[in-house]
């Protein structure tokens, strides 16, 4: 039977991979608390988590802006649009300059 990271596209693996980094420092979160409550010196375990932690953000951002692609850029575009409180002002300033405009509903 074949590997499921050979049948999961790119997006897939790299969440399953985001997703295994996030749990192992979690882990390891745990593990250096525990340690450093034990020996009960000054909160040394600090810096390597948040050293780690910034690392795990830039990954998941890193990840977050290879995903984006066209659909959904209109489908966030649409939702903020329905949202708008002042979606006439918008439309009319779209018309204005020959762009798409949507409805309240999201709708094109």
């Amino acid at each position: 039977m074949p590997d499921p990271t050979e049948r999961a596209g790119p997006a897939t693996t790299a969440v399953s991979a985001f997703r295994r980094h996030a749990w192992a420092y979690v882990a390891s979160a745990c593990a250096l608390i525990a340690a450093n409550w034990f020996t009960g010196a000054p909160w040394w375990s600090f810096w390597p988590l948040a050293a780690w932690g910034v690392v795990l953000a830039v990954l998941y951002l890193v990840h977050k802006s290879r995903t984006v692609d066209e659909s959904w850029v209109e489908e966030r575009t649409a939702d903020l649009h329905s949202k708008s409180y002042d979606a006439s002002h918008i439309d009319r300033i779209a018309e204005d300059f020959g762009g798409k405009t949507a409805d309240h509903d999201g709708k094109k």
